[in-house]
């Protein structure tokens, strides 16, 4: 069994404000090494589960932000990990093709969602007759090759929008979020805890979960805006195919901030 995490930051326990890459503060830069040995336990976490659950292959993808926030020396040794300059390679999910099953971990809820924590990334299908977060994208993405989301965790508002859409996946909630800047946290001994035995369960259960699937031909735009304020904006024309796959990739093919199939170096830097 081929086990995929995709992984983002927003929807750890004790994730509460966006990270300012700006900010060269001793305070920031320890914030954020912070945040990022929080999710580096949540993926842990799953990534031990997947195992006991029987997994053969467990893939970690590293898919917030410069891709390269994970402490992946402190993961377990049997995993691999996708980290580096997202989307630069050939997708946004690389390597996902083969998987048995699709596990997200630290998400968060679409652009625009009342009372959640720091949401952003609207995917706007159909002129409005479905709405994706950055989450259900994925799990979209994953349907259109048979692969079912089988867990998926973060605050209540994008697990709340997971069962809307995908009633039989496991989903745990690791915060309650009050405003867009302030939850009330597990603690992240209990949260990983909870990812463990929610993601071997999953797992188990993988067979009883159907893939998440969006039928085509799909028109497909993304809403978002300067620091995620609202009122979003769409942020370039609606694209229209067959698969939620390929709109997706059409779409960010586009967008200047992508490198997607890069061959040599181009001068990047990191950060």
């Amino acid at each position: 069994m081929k086990v995929y995490i995709q992984t983002d930051i927003e929807g750890v326990a004790g994730f509460c404000f966006f990270e300012n890459r700006k900010d060269p503060s001793v305070e920031n830069f320890h914030h954020r090494q912070r945040m990022r040995q929080l999710l580096t336990d949540e993926v842990n976490a799953a990534v031990k589960a997947a195992f006991a659950a029987g997994a053969d292959e467990v893939l970690v993808n590293d898919s917030h932000g410069t891709g390269y926030n994970i402490l992946f020396e402190q993961l377990d040794p049997r995993c691999r990990i996708i980290h580096g300059r997202n989307c630069s390679g050939p997708h946004w999910l690389p390597l996902l093709k083969g998987s048995d099953a699709l596990v997200l971990v630290g998400m968060h809820a679409m652009g625009g969602t009342p009372v959640s924590i720091t949401p952003h990334s609207l995917w706007k299908v159909n002129g409005g007759s479905l709405y994706l977060s950055e989450g259900t994208m994925a799990a979209a993405i994953a349907g259109d090759l048979g692969i079912p989301a089988v867990f998926v965790s973060g605050d209540d508002k994008i697990t709340a929008e997971f069962k809307e859409k995908i009633p039989a996946i496991e989903a745990v909630a690791v915060k309650q979020a009050l405003s867009p800047y302030q939850a009330c946290s597990l603690i992240p001994a209990r949260a990983g805890e909870l990812i463990g035995q929610s993601v071997e369960s999953g797992l188990k259960r993988r067979k009883e979960i159907p893939p998440y699937k969006i039928p085509g031909p799909v028109q497909l735009t993304l809403l978002d805006s300067d620091k995620h304020v609202p009122p979003l904006k769409e942020i370039m024309p609606p694209v229209t195919a067959d698969t939620i796959s390929e709109a997706f990739l059409i779409y960010e093919k586009a967008m200047p901030w992508t490198t997607f199939d890069l061959k040599i170096p181009d001068g990047f830097v990191y950060p």
